[in-house]
């Protein structure tokens, strides 16, 4: 009887313990509150890019004033992570950073307390260098990263659009 209840146990605690391991799966008109967010802009197009990058991994992309969002193949949670711990180490909250030049550059942390942003790119003026690494590393990754599902982007109200083939997906460019 007591190898029973063992066996019963121990089949109770692994299901519990593998069903509070799933990685959550958000979208875009449903975001978690922690979220960090990059891009660029500016120059003769005078377009923007920006990056919205979870803590579980997954990046949406999107380009221009449209609300149109396109979900990038996502990174490793455990690399996520790293750049989320290294954005929180540079208090974005405490920088008064909004010196944009043509072609501007952008950090912003969201949280459910929080929602800080640093602007910089302009000639006079040079952003710490722990601010320009994370921004590197950041545009670095988001550079080989191809759409989850070929040409469908994702809208804010959820709605799945397709994508003309020859648009061309202009990424950060330092």
């Amino acid at each position: 009887m007591t190898m029973m209840k063992s066996l019963l146990f121990f089949s109770v605690s692994a299901l519990c313990f593998l069903s509070g391991c799933k990685i959550a799966k958000y979208t875009v008109d449903k975001l978690p509150s922690h979220q960090l967010i990059f891009g660029s802009g500016g120059g003769f197009s005078g377009l923007e890019t920006t990056f919205i990058l979870l803590e579980n991994g997954q990046v949406f992309r999107q380009t221009g004033v449209d609300d149109v969002y396109e979900e990038l193949k996502p990174i490793r949670r455990k690399k996520a992570r790293d750049l989320f711990s290294k954005l929180s180490s540079l208090q974005l909250y405490k920088l008064d950073i909004e010196n944009p030049g043509n072609m501007y550059y952008f950090l912003r942390e969201v949280t459910d307390k929080l929602d800080s942003k640093v602007t910089w790119g302009a000639g006079d003026y040079l952003p710490p260098q722990a601010l320009i690494s994370l921004y590197k590393e950041l545009s670095g990754l988001v550079k080989e990263k191809n759409a989850t599902s070929a040409g469908t982007v994702t809208t804010p109200s959820g709605k799945k659009e397709t994508k003309d083939k020859n648009e061309e997906n202009e990424v950060i460019k330092w």
